[in-house]
């Protein structure tokens, strides 16, 4: 740590007198790892059941040090870390030094126990690569001198060769790699782009920095780790090549070591993860039990379990898909049949567990994975948003293969980096997103019921449907429709007696949301244009409003090919939107695609308006909707690539546990 003495120039044995029970039993952990990696593969029988009785010896020993005789003393003050938001790919922002609280006494032993498992566990790849390393440069030296390897900043940087040679010397006592660990945490903080230097080595003193902290700071930590392997183009590669003892799965490892303690595991045959019978009969079972009759057994799948993690569900409609998101979970049964066993696990805080009846009904267990963590393997989790797969509960579901749907503009290099990792991802602009049944089916009443009733089809009104925060962009959207102080008066002129109605509630920012009022209020005393914040709506008065407007305006600053686009579409209502909205190419000719300028905003929405009223896109929204937001065809499409994914996507190895660790890594690697 930062107040800790170097042990450089200690004689044999004396730095280890000077240290507490516990760093005397790190080191020690410490050292038969890296003693163990340094050697080659190819070390007799004796040498590995001496290293098996060296590691029983000193879980021994831990456990004699935590019993009643004796405390551990929590290691001296950690090195201060702070966790602030990230900078992109290349590093963090800090936002300042605050000291990392210290484990409880109990806590380090039951830490370090832990711990041993994750890092022996690291063993089999430390010794893979050493002898890939060895086979590189003997090539090189073939090639000649002068066609080497050029040395890289892991070798060349002072504070990573500390922390590489802290790694190697262990065995001698010699350094602290938690000291090295701290010293690059925090150069890192004052010059991010450390990170590019030797990022493999600086997630490696990430990993090393969390052991034994105390939860919270360890998982901010092992967040920043996983943050910077997945976003970080090629760096999966780079790692799995490289001479760092360090792997997905040993951060993975470090969730799991901490997130089970005091949960439950649950089994799939447990009598707590069976599904329990409703109490009477729920009125949507009949269109669930009608849609696996139509389209049973259309795709055939090869997984057998499947775990739907974030995704949105309505516990109120147990049976039929009534969330304003996606019907994927119902849909993977509709088009399979029963032998699929779908689970679900809510976006609650408690993060509740569902599962699929026979009758294709979302069942709640009861408990969530605030309280239980999964002991059995699912074929496949299917992640929703990319912030999810970075929870902790998430990191530790044991799964063959993951799938990620990120909602996040990620790059197709970044997307490569995640298949590496063993992470599919489906990209936004990837798919259709078909309203559920009822809501298509009040959309289409409206639409039908407007023709009949009305000479004009469409009024002179647009409708604005999205929750008030700032990512959705209303504020921006409002403020470009000022004629005060417009680049072009004239453009905003021509919004004469336009009426837009805001459709959404305030999603909790109270500060933007009161900038939104203001500015409508603004706008409506300038006498031009009607804004109307018309709050939370009912699906029916929704409907209504899609089939009477012109259009569809989303005005995001960053959003994932939003649902209300399709909705509109079904009612013949193109679309105004931003590029940011990321609409896929198969859509983009229904509306109009705007950069996101505001200061060209009148002038743009004044020509998609007159383009409207005189009949530019009559018919070619709702006949598209017609032919292509066809629920069993888009989700079919969706089912073939999770199983074509499951069959060749790259397996995820699961964390390394106490009664395989040393059997799989000195057997070949992780």
């Amino acid at each position: 740590s930062a107040s800790s003495k170097s042990c450089h120039g200690c004689a044999d044995g004396q730095c280890a007198y000077k240290m507490s029970p516990w760093r005397r039993i790190y080191f020690w952990i410490c050292a038969v790892f890296a003693a163990s990696a340094g050697r080659g593969s190819g070390q007799g029988a004796n040498e590995r059941d001496s290293l098996l009785a060296e590691v029983e010896r000193l879980k021994a020993e831990l456990l004699r040090l935590k019993g009643p005789g004796e405390s551990l003393a929590p290691p001296t003050p950690q090195p201060p870390v702070a966790y602030g938001g990230y900078a992109g790919a290349g590093g963090v922002q800090g936002l300042g030094a605050t000291g990392i609280p210290a484990a409880a006494p109990g806590g380090v032993a039951d830490a370090a126990l832990r711990e041993i498992e994750g890092l022996r566990g690291s063993l089999g790849d430390a010794l893979s690569r050493n002898s890939q390393q060895l086979n590189s440069r003997v090539a090189d030296l073939d090639r000649g001198a002068g066609r080497a390897t050029q040395r890289d900043g892991c070798e060349t940087h002072p504070l990573f060769s500390a922390l590489h040679s802290a790694l190697q010397k262990l065995a001698l006592l010699e350094q602290d790699p938690v000291e090295a660990s701290f010293q690059i945490h925090a150069a890192w903080e004052e010059d991010p782009s450390l990170f590019d230097v030797c990022p493999v080595g600086l997630i490696t003193a990430l990993v090393y920095l969390s052991i034994a902290q105390d939860k919270e700071w360890k998982y901010r930590l092992l967040h920043r780790a996983t943050y910077l392997l997945y976003s970080t183009p090629g760096l999966a590669a780079r790692m799995s090549a490289g001479r760092w003892p360090m792997s997905d799965r040993l951060i993975r490892t470090m969730y799991h070591n901490s997130e089970v303690l005091g949960l439950l595991p649950l089994k799939f045959g447990a009598p707590e993860a069976q599904p329990q019978a409703a109490l009477g009969m729920n009125a949507d079972v009949d269109e669930s039990v009608g849609f696996s009759l139509q389209h049973r057994d259309s795709v055939a799948v090869h997984f057998k379990s499947i775990l739907f993690y974030h995704f949105y569900h309505s516990e109120q409609s147990p049976c039929a898909c009534r969330t304003r998101s996606w019907c994927l979970p119902r849909w993977t049964r509709h088009l399979t049949n029963h032998t699929v066993d779908i689970w679900l696990a809510a976006r609650d805080e408690k993060k509740t567990l569902y599962r699929m009846d026979q009758s294709g009904c979302m069942r709640s267990l009861g408990h969530g994975l605030a309280t239980h963590h999964l002991a059995d393997v699912f074929d496949v989790v299917f992640v929703f948003e990319i912030n999810a797969l970075m929870h902790p509960q998430c990191r530790i579901i044991p799964a063959r293969r993951i799938l990620l749907y990120p909602t996040f503009d990620l790059s197709q290099e970044q997307m490569a980096n995640f298949e590496e990792l063993g992470v599919s991802v489906l990209a936004d602009d990837a798919i259709l997103k078909p309203p559920n049944p009822a809501m298509r089916s009040l959309l289409e009443e409206a639409i039908s019921a407007r023709r009949a009733r009305s000479q004009r089809p469409k009024d002179r009104l647009l409708l604005f449907p999205a929750d008030i925060r700032p990512m959705k962009g209303q504020a921006d959207f409002i403020a470009g429709l000022l004629f005060e102080g417009a680049r072009r008066p004239s453009a905003v002129q021509r919004l004469r007696g336009l009426t837009i109605v805001i459709a959404g509630s305030c999603d909790g920012n109270q500060t933007y949301c009161q900038e939104v009022v203001g500015l409508t209020q603004r706008v409506n005393a300038e006498g031009l244009m009607n804004l109307v914040l018309a709050d939370t709506l009912k699906d029916e008065e929704l409907a209504q409003l899609y089939a009477a407007s012109l259009g569809v305006v989303l005005h995001s600053r960053v959003d994932c090919n939003p649902r209300a686009v399709y909705e509109g579409l079904v009612t013949d209502s193109p679309f105004f939107v931003t590029e940011r909205t990321r609409l896929p190419a198969l859509v983009q000719h229904l509306g109009h695609i705007s950069d996101g300028d505001v200061s060209k905003l009148p002038e743009h929405l004044a020509d998609f308006v007159d383009f409207c009223e005189a009949g530019g896109f009559a018919g070619r929204a709702g006949e598209f909707a017609k032919r292509h937001l066809v629920e069993a065809d888009v989700y079919r499409k969706m089912v073939e690539w999770m199983d074509q994914k499951y069959l060749s996507g790259k397996l995820l190895d699961p964390v390394i546990r106490s009664e395989d660790a040393l059997s799989g890594a000195l057997g070949g690697g992780l």
